[in-house]
């Protein structure tokens, strides 16, 4: 089971939530008179606190009620009457008000527990309602506290999300049930596997594809897309009811994210020794793959193109890449990717190849600058080319090649971060 708490001042609203407006089911009441619809109880509340209104009167009680969720699993929860919601709801009950010491997350190992003063929700006024996930059909319990007593103390409210956790942790371990990070992680690692097993099964990535497969999974996931128009894709979740996993979550080192996941791709499908148009491959040109004119043509709806004037270039290497999920066409004559080839210098200690860098460069031998720039960052460089940047009309290709992977060069040099004078 998953448990979590909150102080509030927004009882009313917590209330017509928590009651769906009267449609709910409510599990339980406590100290509050039998029948009252939703805002009544919430009325007897305020009017209980109303009591105690000059014992608070220095200083006013703004956070007036606690919320709490609780959400056992699916299978912990299957076939459970209302009776069975009721001890449920009483056991959390229990461990909450014994709670006087949190262990709490942001202090330093070896540290003693801080002590707390003990909730006294048992004594309280307070309602469960029961709800049932819009999707899942899943159940949670949904409890709302008086933050006055019965007797005009204030439940004490300091770490009251850890404490919820550690209720919960507590229950699980009583009943032998899967404490919530455990299932968690569980369930990060079985996406990841999902995703990384989708990635080896496609021909070559397009982020479309990408959620159509895991979806046909069984998996709920929502691509984050930019809103200029463009719709380009700068992040991704996955959904389990009310749980989400962000791709921030999944793999080694933030490898699935929308920025990483196109040289993660790469990495599962190295591609062969190029071949350039009507001669024999040569062991000096490496990851690159060469089309010819049909494949060219089948290729052409799904490599990006540019507003940027290109190189009038003749028939030679060509080559796609993949740039944060979007392909961009590569085309050069042979004579000018050997002299580029030739030039690539791979920096110590930075974490960019010899094929990275070459690749920065083919991008700016075609003026995808933007590209060029990301994937420069993605190998641990940065930095752009800067507004000046251009062919000039004396280059010839070769001239241009040997500028293009120079300034490649440069913008794939690691950058040193934290010097300062």
């Amino acid at each position: 089971m998953i448990a979590k708490a909150s102080a509030i001042q927004h009882g009313q609203a917590m209330t017509n939530y928590a009651t769906k407006n009267n449609r709910a089911d409510i599990v339980k009441t406590n100290h509050l008179s039998e029948g009252l619809p939703p805002m009544g109880m919430w009325d007897e509340m305020v009017l209980h606190q109303s009591m105690f209104k000059q014992r608070y009167a220095k200083k006013p009680i703004e956070l007036t009620s606690i919320r709490f969720e609780l959400s056992p699993s699916e299978e912990e929860a299957r076939n459970w009457t209302m009776e069975d919601w009721r001890r449920f709801l009483d056991e959390f009950i229990r461990e909450m008000d014994g709670i006087s010491k949190v262990n709490h997350i942001g202090k330093k190992k070896g540290k003693a527990a801080t002590s707390v003063k003990p909730t006294n929700i048992a004594n309280s006024q307070y309602f469960a309602a029961l709800h049932r996930d819009s999707k899942s059909g899943i159940p949670h319990l949904h409890l709302v506290v008086n933050r006055i007593d019965m007797d005009g103390n204030l439940n004490d409210v300091k770490f009251i999300g850890e404490r919820a956790v550690m209720a919960a942790k507590a229950i699980n371990q009583r009943h032998g049930w899967k404490d919530a990070m455990d299932i968690r992680q569980e369930r990060i690692a079985e996406v990841t596997k999902a995703c990384m097993d989708v990635l080896r099964s496609m021909p070559f990535f397009d982020w479309d594809e990408y959620a159509d497969r895991l979806r046909a999974k069984g998996y709920d996931i929502e691509l984050i897309r930019d809103k200029n128009g463009q719709g380009r894709v700068h992040g991704y979740r996955f959904k389990f009811g009310k749980t989400t996993i962000k791709a921030s979550e999944l793999g080694v080192g933030r490898n699935l994210t929308a920025s990483k996941i196109g040289n993660t791709f790469r990495k599962l499908h190295p591609q062969p020794t190029p071949v350039a148009v009507g001669q024999r491959p040569s062991p000096s040109v490496s990851n690159a793959t060469t089309l010819d004119s049909r494949n060219t043509a089948s290729q052409g709806g799904l490599s990006r193109t540019s507003n940027v004037a290109k190189p009038d270039l003749p028939a030679g290497l060509r080559k796609i890449i993949e740039v944060d999920g979007e392909r961009f066409s590569i085309v050069m004559p042979r004579t000018a990717y050997d002299t580029m080839n030739s030039c690539i210098e791979v920096p110590e200690n930075g974490s960019a190849s010899h094929t990275d860098i070459l690749n920065v460069a083919m991008l700016l031998f075609m003026n995808y600058l933007d590209a060029a720039t990301s994937m420069s960052e993605s190998c641990g460089g940065g930095g752009s080319p800067g507004s000046g940047w251009g062919r000039d009309k004396d280059d010839d290709d070769r001239e241009w090649a040997r500028r293009c992977a120079m300034q490649a060069n440069t913008l794939c040099k690691p950058i040193k971060r934290g010097m300062k004078r």
